[in-house]
C-alpha cells in the first residue's frame, strides 16, 4: 500500500518563510538542481514562465532552511527550443556540472530528449512540461510526470462538447502538438464527433493559414480544435479566420488561452475561445493547503514586477515540491531511493494532485475547462470549481458586441 503524504510541515515552512536555519544552512554545500529551458526560440514564452517557477521555488526553499539543512542551487541553461541542444545540455549537467538532480525542461520534444539522458545516468526527471504518452511507453525507469497524458488533456474539452457532431482539426507540426492532435482524433469518435476533413498541419514558420482555413470553412464544422504551441500561432489562426469569416460554434485551443499575451494581443477577438487549464491561481480545489498557494502567488508577484503566476510557473514550482518531498522522505541524496519515492508519493502540491502509475504516468491531476470572457479566463468545469457558465454558441464575427 502506498502511503499518503500531505506535506503540512513543508508547506508551513514555505508560508512562514522562516530563516531560523538560515545561518547554518548557508555554511553547507548546496544541493544542486539543473535543467534546460527554451529561453529563446519558439518556446521562449513557456520557458520563461517555467524558469520563474523554479526561481520562486529556490527562493522559498532557501528562506525556509533548505533541504536536509542544506541550501538549494538551481542551474538553468537555454536550450534554444532545440531538442538536440537539450540533449547536449543535460549531458553537460550530469558529466561536467555534476548536479545532484535534474529538473524538467518544457514540452514533450525537450522532455523526450532530457529523459533519455536521465535514463542513461540513473537520474530521475519529474516531467513538468510533457503530456505525450510515448514518454512513458519506452520502459524507462527514471521518469515520472506532473501532467496528465494528452488523451486526458484533450479529452476533457472534447467531452465537454460531446453534443457537437462535426469537428475540424488544426495541428502545429511539433512532437507535443502532434501528440495533442493524435489524442483529439482518438477522442472524437468516442464522443460521437465526425472529423470533416483530414487534420490540417502547419509548420512553426507558417505565416499564412488562409488555404487550410478556407478548406475548413467549406465544411462548416460545429467545432474547431487547434493544437497550437502557444499564443503566436493561435493569434494567427483567429485573425485569419476573422478575415475569411470562419465561424464555428466553438473554438478550442491548446496552450494559448492560459498565456497572458494571447488575450492581451487579440483583445476582443479572444472572446468565447476555450481551452484547458492545468492550474488557475484561485481555484478552490487545486490544493488542500490554501496557504502555500497564496504564499507562492505572493512571492511570484514580489519577484516578477507584480505579475500573477501562470500555470507554467506553477508547474515547475510543483516539480520542485515533488523533488523536495521525495528527498526529505528518503533523508539522503540516493538516486535509487529517491526514484522509488517519486513513484510512491501520493500528495498535493501548489500545482495540484500528484499520483503516478507504475510507469510514472500521472493519474491524479485534475484538468479545468476555461473560456475567455470579458478579457479574463473563467473556469467552466469541474462545476464545483466554476467561476462562470459557458457562453455558447460563439457569435459570428460581424455580430459581436
Amino acid at each position: 500500500m502506498r502511503s499518503r503524504i500531505i506535506p503540512i510541515i513543508l508547506l508551513t515552512l514555505f508560508v512562514l518563510g522562516t530563516i531560523v536555519f538560515g545561518a547554518s544552512c548557508e555554511t553547507k554545500e548546496p544541493i544542486v538542481f539543473g535543467g534546460a529551458l527554451p529561453l529563446t526560440g519558439w518556446g521562449a514564452d513557456g520557458g520563461e514562465y517555467n524558469r520563474r517557477g523554479y526561481m520562486v521555488w529556490e527562493d522559498m526553499v532557501n528562506a525556509a532552511g533548505g533541504i536536509l539543512g542544506r541550501p538549494v542551487k538551481v542551474i538553468i541553461y537555454d536550450d534554444k527550443s532545440d531538442p538536440t541542444v537539450t540533449t547536449r545540455l543535460y549531458e553537460k549537467l550530469v558529466t561536467q556540472d555534476k548536479v545532484d538532480f535534474l529538473l524538467s525542461p518544457w514540452t514533450d520534444d525537450m522532455v523526450m530528449a532530457a529523459t533519455t539522458v536521465g535514463e542513461k545516468y540513473g537520474k530521475t526527471i519529474v516531467a513538468g512540461g510533457a503530456t505525450y504518452p510515448a514518454i512513458w511507453e519506452r520502459g524507462y525507469k527514471y521518469v515520472t510526470g506532473l501532467l496528465p497524458n494528452s488523451k486526458d488533456y484533450l479529452g476533457v474539452g472534447i467531452r465537454f462538447f460531446s453534443g457537437l457532431k462535426t469537428v475540424a482539426l488544426l495541428n502545429l507540426d511539433l512532437t507535443f502538438t502532434t501528440g495533442f492532435a493524435d489524442a483529439a482524433e482518438w477522442n472524437f469518435p468516442r464522443e460521437g464527433m465526425t472529423l470533416v476533413l483530414p487534420r490540417q498541419t502547419y509548420t512553426g514558420d507558417t505565416t499564412d493559414l488562409t488555404a487550410p482555413l478556407m478548406k475548413i470553412k467549406a465544411k462548416n464544422p460545429d467545432f474547431i480544435v487547434a493544437c497550437t504551441g502557444g499564443a503566436e500561432d493561435a493569434t494567427m489562426i483567429l485573425r485569419q479566420a476573422k478575415e475569411i469569416g470562419l465561424n464555428p460554434k466553438a473554438w478550442w485551443f491548446t496552450i494559448a488561452p492560459v498565456i497572458p499575451e494571447y488575450i492581451e494581443v487579440l483583445g476582443e477577438d479572444a472572446e468565447y475561445t476555450l481551452g484547458c487549464s492545468e492550474w488557475e491561481p484561485e481555484l478552490p480545489d487545486t490544493i488542500e493547503d490554501f496557504s502555500i498557494r497564496a504564499a507562492f502567488n505572493q512571492r511570484h508577484r514580489e519577484m516578477f514586477g507584480g505579475e500573477d503566476p501562470v500555470e507554467d510557473a506553477a508547474t515547475t514550482f510543483g516539480v520542485g515540491q515533488i523533488m523536495q518531498l521525495a528527498i526529505e522522505k528518503v533523508g539522503e541524496l540516493d538516486d535509487e531511493k529517491i526514484n522509488e519515492a517519486l513513484h510512491e508519493l501520493d500528495t498535493s502540491t501548489v500545482f495540484g494532485y500528484y499520483r503516478v502509475d507504475e510507469a510514472g504516468k500521472q493519474k491524479g491531476k485534475v484538468m479545468y475547462v476555461i473560456q475567455v470572457q470579458n478579457g479574463v479566463r473563467e473556469t467552466l468545469w469541474p462545476f464545483k470549481a466554476a467561476t462562470s457558465v459557458l457562453r455558447f454558441p460563439t457569435p459570428p464575427w460581424d455580430k459581436r458586441d
